[in-house]
């Protein structure tokens, strides 16, 4: 008989987010760690849409009080996804490693499991995405030096993301704690991931993150902007259920670009930085603020390569000489944008050969 830890990991691998096989089988330890034997069997029942308690229970031969009792808990600990209808009825759903379970883990992390997520990360995750040329995130330009560009979109607006929501919350980003924990962190701001409605709801009852206003919301936004990170979110026009503020050192998403070199890795915003040579004083400053090493340094002339560069505006935004400036993107060059997270995650499957899981 099949091990049942295989069977979930075959399950969490039908995302197109991906759970793939290592050499190591590191992710069959990762996945005894979170679960027990009974909880991988209830996963099989699952599927990757919200349903009812008893719509679950019926399917999987349980009662439907007990099984209530068991998908509460497994959702509380941040394994499976768990809404609220407005009448206050539970829903329940499978979700991925990434974005999922994963960064759910954010109040569970030991030196233990820290260990064996960067293990899965390099072994994992990191052989997936080599060769994908699809981000799921998507750079979000700072604002100020994008406004008065005729072609912006309301989804390369930071304000406009916000302005859209009315509950917020706000979580240590995992990627800078567990870094820190490792003793390699780089000291930017933690907490600074932010989620909005229905997944605000979540990580807020979880007690993963706690609520914020909309002000402290634009307030931590700006704080990110002045620390050097880059805002982040999923690469959709509609609705947005959250924002990232990633660093080039410690964020998993951008390490694909900055460290494994997958340049398509993430989804570059519609701009790109260039600089005026003639104003421009080669202090370096431009050289601190880049993430992704888009900027370098050239007999004693800073140079921006277009090729790297992924549209943050972190440079421009900080060049003492107002030097250097956001240019939009011609037609040809603009990043592609799906119009709702069922498009991309479409997309996403076709890349990778996978059978769509959510029809």
């Amino acid at each position: 008989m099949s091990d049942i830890y295989e069977k979930l990991r075959e399950r969490l691998d039908m995302f197109p987010q991906g759970f793939p096989k290592t050499e190591s089988r590191v992710e069959l330890k990762i996945l005894r760690h979170l679960f027990t034997t009974e909880e991988a069997e209830l996963m099989m029942h699952l599927r990757p849409f919200p349903e009812r308690a008893a719509d679950i229970a019926a399917r999987a031969g349980k009662d439907k009080a007990a099984l209530g009792e068991t998908l509460y808990d497994m959702s509380r600990r941040g394994l499976i996804m768990r809404y609220t209808a407005p009448d206050k009825e539970l829903y329940y759903a499978l979700i991925p490693w990434v974005v999922g379970i994963w960064e759910f883990q954010l109040n569970n992390l030991t030196d233990e499991n820290i260990k064996l997520y960067e293990k899965y990360f390099e072994e994992g995750m990191v052989p997936l995405r080599r060769n994908q040329k699809l981000g799921g995130l998507r750079v979000i330009p700072v604002e100020k030096e994008i406004e008065g560009s005729t072609e912006i979109q309301p989804y390369e607006r930071v304000s406009q993301i916000i302005e859209s929501h009315t509950r917020f919350a706000v979580a240590d980003c995992i990627c800078r704690k567990e870094a820190a924990m490792l003793g390699e962190g780089c000291g930017k701001l933690l907490e600074a991931c932010m989620s909005f409605g229905a997944s605000a709801d979540f990580y807020i009852e979880n007690g993963i993150g706690r609520e914020i206003s909309k002000e402290e919301a634009r307030k931590i936004l700006a704080k990110a902007e002045e620390e050097g990170l880059i805002h982040c979110s999923i690469n959709t026009a509609g609705n947005k259920a959250f924002i990232c503020n990633c660093c080039g050192c410690c964020c998993k998403s951008l390490a694909n670009l900055t460290k494994y070199g997958n340049l398509q890795a993430v989804t570059k915003s519609d701009y790109y930085a260039v600089k005026d040579q003639e104003t421009c004083t080669d202090c370096g400053t431009c050289l601190e603020r880049c993430q992704v090493n888009a900027i370098r340094t050239e007999d004693d002339h800073t140079v921006i390569d277009k090729g790297r560069c992924i549209g943050c505006g972190l440079c421009a935004s900080t060049c003492p000489t107002g030097s250097i400036t956001m240019v939009h993107k011609s037609g040809r060059e603009a990043s592609g944008i799906f119009s709702k997270n069922r498009e991309l995650l479409r997309a996403m499957a076709e890349e990778t050969g996978k059978a769509y899981p959510f029809e």
